[in-house]
């Protein structure tokens, strides 16, 4: 006899839905993308007002552009949903996370600064604001953005040349976000008619790409609990008007601070406390992009100068270290594993020279060179006491490559390890590189340190 399975009614099902706390249903909704989260609020009558009091909310205009619908009416579907849901929403309650991404560039300007005002002058932890096209900020916008975002732990403006005219600050002179951990800006373009600062109390990480500050007053940033800062200047920032702006990170406990920049340094960069990088990992990547190389020289000095308590570099450029400056550096008394791009034998000497304790070598490319200069000056301290790791990268079996490979094997006293990279398995077996091969070899015979490596 076949066996009948009950099936649950529509009326078990409300019952069950009805003994779902609010609190409950309001956690689920938030974790549902804002419109679908209205669309389930319909489900139920007593879930018909729950979607107002959701924590997440998402404004996406992409999900309202369906194929089979015209554009004009998925941009009018999305501006009414975004008035509703921010008349509708709860002012008092506090949103985890907002976010705002639009890709349309027909939406009016003056729309855009509104939405962006109400959801500043709301109780908003975590704000990601994006869009592909030009949006620059009305005056009240600019006011929200400095003065009414104490709630703020993450803030995101991901913008197309968007431009911020910085409002005057309080009486007390300088702007607070109290709560802000992580800050992210791109593309943004700041405009100032006196000194900035900001005070980012909790500041853990500060991410800048692309952002402009077209002033002659300098910007401070009083962040004692800053970890992390990473500034990416590409081709669009430096086509810009120039910058003589200096920014100043006042801060104690940097751990890792990147800089990659097309044509060169655009803004000079300060710290305040110079323990503030103590042993922080810096990472400084630099393309000249015809610019003036003497005077990108100058600034990637005056930049590492502020790192003289760094644990590791990483420099990449163009042989943009010019010999000239070197007596800017100072003594890198506990810097252990030193990255280089393409540089010069005299430029190495000296960096070899200012870092006594130094364990790893990293070269990418090394220029002809004076090899006198080489052997008259004094042998680096850390060839005899600490350099351990060797590794060439770019390695073609010239001469220069080989004397200064001969030179660390006959030097460096605590030597464990020396690598070359060869570019391709074409060139491995070329003449040059056996060459190259059978007399670094030659030379190991004389040594005591232990592995030659050669990969490609």
């Amino acid at each position: 006899m076949e066996s009948v399975r009950p099936k649950k009614t529509h009326k078990a099902k409300e019952d069950i839905i009805s003994k779902l706390p609010d609190s409950l249903i309001t956690h689920i909704l938030s974790l549902l993308p804002t419109k679908d989260a209205v669309r389930t609020s319909v489900l139920s009558k007593r879930w018909i007002e729950n979607w107002t009091l959701i924590t997440k909310i998402d404004f996406n205009d992409t999900v309202f552009y369906i194929r089979k619908r015209k554009k004009s009416r998925g941009k009018q579907s999305f501006i009414n949903f975004v008035y509703r849901t921010l008349v509708l929403t709860k002012l008092y309650r506090t949103v985890e996370s907002l976010s705002l991404f639009l890709t349309n560039n027909e939406y009016d300007a003056t729309m855009v600064n509104t939405w962006i005002s109400s959801i500043l002058n709301r109780r908003v932890k975590k704000l990601h604001i994006c869009t592909n096209f030009e949006v620059p900020f009305s005056p009240l916008t600019c006011h929200s953005l400095f003065n009414h975002s104490y709630n703020l732990e993450e803030l995101e403006l991901e913008m197309y040349y968007c431009t911020i005219k910085v409002p005057s600050p309080p009486s007390y002179g300088f702007f607070s976000f109290g709560n802000l951990k992580v800050l992210k800006l791109y593309g943004i373009i700041f405009i100032m008619d006196r000194s900035l600062r900001i005070n980012l109390g909790t500041l853990e990480k500060f991410e800048i790409k692309n952002c402009s500050w077209l002033s002659a007053y300098d910007v401070t940033l009083e962040a004692p609990r800053l970890e992390s800062v990473v500034i990416v200047q590409g081709l669009e920032a430096v086509t810009r008007e120039p910058r003589s702006c200096t920014i100043n990170f006042s801060a104690s406990c940097m751990k890792e601070f990147t800089y990659k920049g097309f044509g060169g340094i655009s803004q000079p960069i300060v710290l305040s406390n110079s323990s503030a990088a103590h042993f922080a990992s810096i990472k400084i990547r630099l393309h000249t992009g015809g610019s003036d190389v003497q005077e990108t020289g100058s600034r990637a000095c005056l930049l590492l100068k502020q790192f003289s308590q760094a644990k590791r570099i990483e420099f990449q450029g163009s042989e943009v270290l010019p010999q000239t400056n070197m007596t800017i550096l100072p003594r890198f008394a506990m810097l252990s594993h030193l990255d280089l791009g393409s540089v010069s034998g005299e430029v190495l000497l000296s960096l070899l020279q200012k870092s006594p304790i130094l364990n790893t070598l990293v070269l990418k490319e090394i220029s002809k060179f004076d090899q006198e200069l080489l052997n008259s000056a004094a042998v680096p301290e850390c060839l005899a006491s600490s350099l351990q790791v060797v590794k060439f990268g770019r390695v073609y079996g010239s001469e220069h490559e080989l004397f200064l490979a001969k030179y660390f094997m006959e030097n460096g006293a605590v030597l464990e390890r020396m690598s070359f990279c060869i570019l391709s398995a074409w060139l491995s077996k070329s003449k040059a590189i056996e060459e190259f091969k059978e007399k670094l070899y030659g030379f190991k015979k004389g040594v005591s340190f232990a592995i030659l490596e050669f990969y490609h």
